[in-house]
């Protein structure tokens, strides 16, 4: 069976590509749609600052990872670990950007504000991880 994971490496690539598409969907918006933190920077600089914004949040990503993978290994004992959290960083950004194209670009309205849909990327993260993490350990 294949891993139910991405390479390190391409869970990076695809992390770096959502991360830059959201930025590029506030630019297209005029507006820092995505996140109410960047409307300062975006009235003072323009919406372009959000390209060097997104090397921030790469970083707060990055960072975040790691630590998390120290805490999973040391609680849980995983192998993969790393793997198995990029992954579903990879999962929970993808589900943001498609409710981002689909409500701020094709009118879908069922959840308008952000926030809402926090719920929906923790549950969508964990049913991934936990999917994963039983995939590995039972392999």
């Amino acid at each position: 069976m294949k891993k139910p994971f991405l390479s390190k490496k391409l869970s990076w690539i695809f992390i770096i590509l959502l991360v830059y598409i959201d930025a590029v969907l506030d630019i297209i918006a005029g507006k820092g749609m995505g996140n109410p933190m960047w409307i300062p920077f975006v009235e003072k600089f323009g919406s372009y600052i959000v390209l060097i914004l997104a090397i921030p949040v790469l970083a707060l990503f990055y960072f975040f990872i790691r630590i998390l993978t120290k805490i999973v290994v040391r609680i849980d004992k995983l192998p993969y670990a790393e793997e198995i959290l990029t992954t579903t960083l990879v999962v929970v950004y993808l589900l943001f950007d498609i409710w981002l194209v689909s409500t701020g670009f094709l009118g879908f309205s069922l959840i308008r504000n952000f926030r809402y849909t926090i719920p929906f990327l923790i549950i969508g993260g964990l049913i991934y991880a936990l999917w994963a993490e039983h995939k590995v350990k039972n392999n």
